[in-house]
């Protein structure tokens, strides 16, 4: 979380304004599936990025816990995961004793768009797991609060971790790794959006077409890590997948492979897409590049929409 905000209109009342964050993915292999296994296994590093949507919170004294949950997008009010990690987190804290009792109003600002790979839904859960617990004075412990973003989605663990991490298995393992020097993020969204689920049919389909080479990234991920560190251009990038997804854009994989063409001849360290997309995103050393390259493709990708934020 960032920008955390906190203004008290008494002893009694509470506002918290909160900027929740999102991820890029600067390296993604899925691990194909073994016979009998329901679920997709990963490997990736997770980078977190210092924008997202906005949560606000009003609180109040009260008998018994409320929460209350409105949106600038009202259709994703139900079963958003703002709300699910409020019913998570009270659950666990209904049967402690001493913790503050409160009435929440929340305000959801949502500004990055679902199916985009940026995990955005994970971010406000994460963020609203983190928020609510320093509102009720800090019941749960780190480990609490991460076996509840567990129960909540397989990003969300990595929303209550700052900084970079390498995720394996379904997401629910989170190792971080040592901070990364100064970095800036150059995020394109194109017009088409991707559905998570189609995208790992159409993986397995190409698994199954092609062999599993066809969801390897072409570089280790150590390679990755160490061009983040020298903050050193990747060689060869122009011709290197760095997400297992990157293979399953099928129409759209002229237009993420033109933009992710311009990060690169901009100076991006590395560039590729971020989730299952279609977010594509570059790393630079310099803001100022990576608001050049936003420039740039805003200007020659009329219906893109570009933003810069640093990585933490």
């Amino acid at each position: 979380m960032s920008n955390w905000a906190e203004r008290r209109a008494g002893d009694t009342d509470q506002h918290f304004d909160v900027e929740t964050r999102i991820k890029v993915n600067a390296w993604l292999r899925v691990v194909p599936k073994r016979d009998g296994q329901e679920l997709h296994e990963l490997e990736s590093l997770f980078l977190s990025v210092a924008t997202g949507d906005r949560l606000h919170f009003d609180t109040l004294p009260s008998s018994r816990g409320e929460f209350h949950l409105t949106s600038n997008r009202p259709d994703l009010v139900p079963q958003n995961s703002v709300q699910q990690a409020w019913v998570a987190f009270n659950n666990a804290i209904e049967p402690l004793h001493g913790h503050r009792i409160l009435q929440i109003s929340a305000y959801l600002e949502k500004r990055i768009p679902e199916k985009t790979g940026l995990g955005a839904g994970s971010g406000d859960a994460g963020a609203a797991l983190l928020a609510l617990n320093q509102l009720h004075g800090f019941p749960l412990g780190h480990d609490q609060l991460l076996a509840l973003a567990s129960s909540l989605g397989s990003d969300v663990p990595f929303f209550v971790r700052p900084g970079p991490c390498i995720v394996h298995g379904t997401g629910k393992i989170v190792d971080p790794i040592s901070p990364l020097p100064p970095l800036w993020c150059c995020i394109v969204l194109p017009i088409f959006r991707i559905n998570t689920r189609r995208a790992y049919a159409a993986l397995d389909d190409a698994i199954t077409r092609g062999g599993a080479s066809e969801a390897e990234p072409s570089v280790d991920l150590n390679s990755v890590i160490k061009a983040l560190r020298t903050r050193t251009p990747l060689g060869g990038s122009d011709e290197i997948r760095l997400n297992s997804f990157e293979a399953t854009l099928g129409e759209n994989t002229a237009s993420f492979l033109s933009i992710r063409s311009m990060l690169l001849a901009s100076g991006a360290i590395l560039a590729g897409l971020s989730g299952s997309g279609s977010a594509v995103f570059g790393i630079y050393a310099e803001r100022a590049a990576a608001s050049a390259a936003a420039l740039d493709v805003q200007q020659r990708v009329s219906a893109a929409r570009t933003f810069v934020a640093e990585i933490l």
